[in-house]
């Protein structure tokens, strides 16, 4: 009889082993890490120094259409707002594109589009038009360029992913470094028609950089079995006191002691990670945009660290929304349905931590781009000289910025909310105090100070949400930024030249974005109450429960 039973557990252990073996056999390979991964680091970069060196250098186009047109700073500024806006407004579209077409044939669709656009607005008349071309057309193009250069690199890299994505996006302030005077020099050679042909020739550069965005190719991984939770004294993992509670009678493991488990064991945490994104895969299809880690621009290395030496936070649970049938216009696959429905699913606006910080990146994105337009010709009407290479200032500190807190943010010992928070209110507080300037020099430390801080804003976004929401949540949240984002985006550098129309000075609009940037990263000073608080309520509640 006893024979029998430790007959029928040897049995029942073979088939977990062989489940197990299943289960990890068929999850997805790692990213090589490496290998053609740099080449594709290398495209991204120098995609983001064309298409942001563009968009964030565009104060000098906008000083010359001020001249020409003679058209009123408010609605002349309604050129960049659009553009930036529909850029960012346009990321869950694009997704979906993604997820039908790949990042290749996206990214050299938008630089197409993109192109056209410019170098049609080299034959534009009015500022109206200049809206529809730069802000409509060139903005959605960027908008297909911007999710893929970021994506096509984090499929490419587990271990190395901080590093590959840091070096990715450090084009961006690079080609802020180098477009504001190549810009102005253009304009004062050829005329803003001229460097506006010009710079659309160059954005079709973007389109030999996409092709080098190759797929992660395929890989058969070789079984391997995982490690099996202890059953019985001869089992591999030894049972200990902290482990006890994970057992059961059925030989089964609830999800929540699976989370547990993994924490304090590397092995089990990462095939308990491939299970859960190939579940995913199969429910909503092959597309990238289902990788729950695939907008993380963090290293996954450190994440378990992070997880283990933060408290779990407990977030309302929702009913999963299945995607409709309807697309419209859209793709009408399983992946783009799916992609677009989960980066803008409104569930999580439930969370009261993620409507905080949808609040303070609704605020940062106003006062965003008001020094980028308004910093050259706010200094030419001061007669300060050179006022163009400002632009170029806050670029290159903005690029030491992000590798300096892309850096130190990978670190387990350092507070990345408290960090965020920090370069946000000195950000805000800088560009306030910065109509203090009346010279050169003290405008360049302005742009110093104002391009390194604010590398937090764009830098540490996602790896702040994944430590607020968890990875799970990251696509969905990042979604709905983008939509915010984009929304604010329309509203600061109009308003910004409204108040300039009306009081006939530049320092109203900047002390609008140093408020707003500021107060960003001031209440989110808040979060931590609000956690505790959303953690003890919870606690309460479940308590009450098990006493009924």
């Amino acid at each position: 009889m006893s024979h029998g039973v430790v007959k029928n557990s040897r049995n029942g252990n073979s088939a977990h082993a062989a489940a197990s073996t299943r289960e990890v056999s068929e999850s997805p390979p790692p990213p090589p890490d490496g290998g053609w991964g740099w080449m594709v680091v290398i495209a991204s970069f120098m995609i983001h120094i064309v298409t942001d060196g563009m968009t964030y250098s565009f104060g000098v186009f906008y000083a010359e259409f001020l001249t020409y047109f003679n058209e009123g700073k408010g609605k002349t500024a309604w050129i960049v707002s659009i553009l930036v806006g529909v850029t960012l407004s346009s990321g869950p579209i694009s997704s979906s594109f993604v997820n039908r077409w790949g990042c290749r044939a996206v990214t050299i669709a938008g630089a197409l589009l993109s192109a056209v656009c410019v170098v049609a607005s080299a034959y534009a008349e009015n500022v109206l038009t200049l809206i529809f071309t730069i802000g409509v057309g060139a903005g959605f193009g960027f908008g297909l360029i911007y999710l893929p250069a970021i994506v096509s690199v984090t499929v490419w890299f587990e271990r190395y992913r901080s590093l590959a994505t840091g070096i990715a996006v450090c084009g961006s302030g690079l080609g802020t470094f180098l477009f504001a005077p190549i810009t102005s020099a253009l304009i004062s050679e050829y005329g803003w028609r001229g460097a506006m042909a010009i710079i659309g020739a160059l954005i079709l550069n973007c389109v030999p950089l996409g092709l080098m965005f190759r797929p992660v190719p395929e890989q058969r991984r070789t079984p391997v079995t995982e490690p099996m939770l202890p059953k019985s004294g001869n089992s591999p993992l030894k049972r200990s006191q902290s482990t006890e509670n994970v057992i059961r009678a059925n030989g089964k493991v609830e999800e929540n002691d699976v989370a547990r488990l993994t924490l304090s064991q590397p092995a089990l945490n990462k095939s308990h990670e491939q299970r859960k994104l190939s579940k995913s895969q199969s429910r909503h299809g092959s597309g990238i945009m289902q990788r729950p880690d695939v907008l993380y621009q963090g290293s996954l290395n450190s994440l378990a660290k992070f997880r283990a030496a933060s408290p779990e936070r407990v977030l309302p649970k929702e009913p999963k929304k299945e995607p409709e049938d309807r697309c419209g216009w859209l793709p009408c696959s399983a992946e783009s349905k799916a992609a677009l429905s989960e980066m803008l699913d409104l569930s999580l606006l439930v969370d009261p931590v993620f409507v905080l910080f949808s609040l303070s990146n609704f605020l940062t994105s106003i006062g965003f781009y008001i020094p980028y337009v308004y910093i050259v010709p706010m200094s030419g009407k001061m007669n300060v000289p050179n006022s163009a290479y400002l632009i170029s200032i806050i670029g290159a500190s903005n690029l030491v910025g992000r590798i300096i807190l892309g850096y130190i943010s990978d670190k387990p010992w350092v507070n990345r909310l408290c960090a965020y928070n920090v370069c946000l209110t000195v950000a805000g507080i800088s560009t306030a105090l910065a109509m203090a300037c009346w010279e050169f020099w003290g405008l360049a430390v302005y742009a110093t100070v104002f391009g390194f801080t604010i590398g937090a804003y764009v830098g540490l976004t996602s790896v702040v949400l994944v430590d607020l929401l968890g990875l799970e949540k990251l696509t969905n949240a990042f979604g709905l930024l983008l939509l915010f984002q984009g929304i604010a985006s329309l509203i600061g550098p109009p308003l910004a030249g409204w108040l300039y129309d009306v009081l006939n000075s530049y320092a109203p609009g900047f002390y609008v974005a140093g408020s707003t940037i500021a107060l960003s990263g001031l209440i989110l000073f808040f979060i931590p109450v609000l956690e505790k608080r959303n953690n003890r309520s919870r606690w309460i509640d479940e308590t009450d429960m098990e006493q009924i």
